[in-house]
This record gives C-alpha cells, structure tokens and sequence, in this order.
C-alpha cells in the first residue's frame, strides 16, 4: 500500500509540473524581415539595427519593428562577421581585424579606424578602453582609447575562438575545439588563461547575464554556468533538443535564454537555470548565425533574409 501511495504521488507531483510548465508556454511570432545579404552578426542600439554581412554592415531603423528601414551603411567589402555597438561607436569584427566606425548618426555612419588582426577576427566585446576580440588565432586585445588608431595590446594564442564575452575582468572564449576558456584580463597586457571548463566542448557563443553564463555548445546543446567563483565557472544547467539543431547564437536574461540555431529560434524558461525547458519556437529560419534581444523583440542574422525580427509573449497561467 505504502508503494502504492508514493507511486500516485509521484504521478501527481508530475502532472502539476507539467500542468504549470504549459501554463508557462509562449508564442514566437513573425514580425518582419529585411533583405541585408548574408546575416552574420547582429547588435540592437537606440533602436537602431546593425547587421554584418559579407560587405561590412547595414544598419536599420527599428524604431517601427513591423517596418525596419535601411538607412546606413558601413561598407568594408569583405567578410564581417560580429559587432558591438557602444555610447556612439561601432566595433566591427572582421576578416582582416577590428573596424572601428562613429554611428553617432546611424543615418550616417563614419569609418574612422582600423586594426589588422593576427587573424580573422569573429566575434567581438568592449569593456573600458579595450576591445576582445574572438579570433582564429586565440584572444586579441585591442587598445580603443584613441579610436581612430586601434593599437594591439596583447594576443593569446589558441585555438580558434568564435564567442567572447566579458565579467568583472575575466574574459570567457568560446573555443569549439577547447571548450569555454576562461582568462584572466585584469591586466590586459598580461592576459592570462586560468583553465578550460569541462564538458564546454563544441562551444560556439556565450551571453554573460549578471553571474549567470549562457553557452552555446553547437551541435551538443546549452550549458548554464554559475559564476559564482567567476575563475572557476560550474555548469549548472543543461538543454539539448531533439532536432539536431546547431545552437550558433545565444542571449539569456535570467528569465528567458534565446537560442538560434540553424533550424530556428528557441526560448527556454530558465528561471530555475538548473532545469531549463523550451516554452516557444519559431521555424523555418535558413541559418540563424546571431540573435540580440531588446525587450520582447528578438533580432536573428539570418543566412537567407538578412534580418528577422520576431515577438516572444510568454502566455500567463490561469
């Protein structure tokens, strides 16, 4: 009897999980697209878009997400694979390096300076007056002080890296071959790599939301790390769906955890980090490269159409 007991309570404690899980879903909705090429990195600033392509960088007016407009264009005729837009600046990642472009006026974006990278140049972050730039060749800290003439500050060499992102001066690489590196860059002239967090392997991109580490790990899913002890990172939370989708871009807020991948956009609940679930999906997206999220709005660089920009409404339990 007593078996029988905790059997139904087990079946009981999964049905109101599941039951609250459902209530928690959400809509993913089409709002619009933009022709910009070949969509590889996307960034979002006072309401203005910036998509890299294969010719530098196309910059949007998304005041009206249902209308974007086109109305600039940093041109650098070769392969421009990330960006990072800051208090009026533009900082575009490269094949040749680290472009630097004034978008104080976004309608009409200035070119001032340009660094010529030891390779070629993926994805990149700013913190303070440096630049970290993911590259083929390992990390590649830039000085920006003066903007219109970027000057190397130092280089780690490593594998080739295809995501960075910054915490409290520890720098976090995304190295498919290695795995999540984790460097210390508290004197950037001096970087120093601490140590390769197991079970990162295939890692491709990582979003940093205040101690909380959001990591694409390609073709092997996400893992959710704890920065608790910031050189020491834990996986906490893990998620793999079951479409083989390749999770290339990721943006976590600590209530949601945006994925794209090549299949499409996902959204997960990650308000416990420790179980994530998927809550909303959108399909039919030829290559999902990057995503930015700016309140409900999701922006995707898309192989096909360029820019996608999509809805998330999480539907409110009863």
């Amino acid at each position: 009897m007593k078996k029988k007991r905790t059997v139904l309570l087990i079946v009981w404690l999964m049905l109101i999980s599941c039951i609250s899980a459902c209530q928690r879903q959400g809509t993913l909705s089409m709002v619009s697209t933009s022709k910009a090429g070949v969509g590889y990195g996307v960034y979002v600033d006072e309401g203005y878009a910036y998509i890299t392509n294969n010719d530098g960088v196309i910059v949007f007016d998304v005041h009206e997400t249902d209308s974007p407009r086109e109305v600039g264009r940093i041109q650098t005729s070769y392969y421009t694979p990330g960006i990072f837009v800051n208090s009026g600046w533009a900082y575009i990642a490269s094949e040749r390096g680290l472009v630097i472009a004034d978008v104080s006026n976004p309608a009409s974006p200035q070119q001032v300076g340009e660094y010529n990278s030891t390779g070629v140049a993926h994805r990149v972050c700013v913190d303070g007056s440096y630049a970290y730039i993911a590259s083929s060749t390992g990390l590649e800290i830039v000085n920006i002080r003066n903007p219109n003439a970027p000057v190397k500050e130092a280089h780690l060499d490593g594998g080739e890296a295809w995501g960075v992102d910054i915490y409290e001066g520890i720098v976090y690489l995304a190295v498919p071959g290695n795995g999540l590196e984790v460097i210390d860059v508290s004197d950037p002239s001096s970087p120093q790599k601490i140590r390769t967090v197991s079970g990162t392997q295939s890692t491709w991109d990582v979003h940093i939301h205040q101690e909380l580490a959001y990591v694409g790990c390609h073709d092997a899913g996400i893992r959710i790390l704890s920065l608790s002890e910031k050189e020491s990172p834990q996986i906490i939370g893990r998620y793999r769906d079951d479409d083989s989708g390749e999770a290339l871009g990721v943006w976590g807020d600590g209530e949601h955890l945006y994925v794209a991948d090549n299949f499409g956009v996902e959204v997960l609940d990650v308000k416990d980090p420790t179980n994530p679930f998927e809550i909303g999906e959108y399909g039919g997206v030829d290559g999902a490269h990057d995503i930015y999220v700016d309140g409900t709005f999701v922006y995707i660089a898309e192989g096909r159409k360029g820019l996608i920009i999509l809805e998330f409404k999480e539907n409110q339990g009863r």
